[in-house]
């Protein structure tokens, strides 16, 4: 693909015991921007049931996703402990079409 540049993705899935609006707005202002700071290009984090969610997040390679992962590890343990919820599954991988 001419012009098209290769990103790297992590999707991480979870469920909490308990999630409200005000979870959602904790997590959204206080982690998205400690994962951005550590060189991700974007995060989102989708709902996917009641009390599960996916975090979704690109980097602009796999080098630099590498590089941070110690710390993603130490920022979802901390949200783990702060929001009484475990990760359920963790994937990453290179895209190789995108549209």
């Amino acid at each position: 693909m001419k012009g098209y540049k290769m990103s790297f993705f992590t999707v991480s899935h979870w469920e909490a015991k308990t999630w409200n609006k005000e979870d959602e707005a904790k997590a959204s202002e206080k982690y998205i921007p400690m994962i951005l700071s550590l060189g991700a290009t974007s995060v989102k984090m989708c709902k996917t049931d009641e009390l599960k969610f996916m975090v979704i997040t690109e980097w602009s390679s796999g080098e630099i996703a590498k590089e941070a992962a110690e710390k993603i590890a130490s920022v979802r343990a901390q949200a783990s402990e702060e929001f009484d919820n475990v990760m359920i599954s963790s994937h990453a991988g290179e895209a190789f079409a995108s549209g």
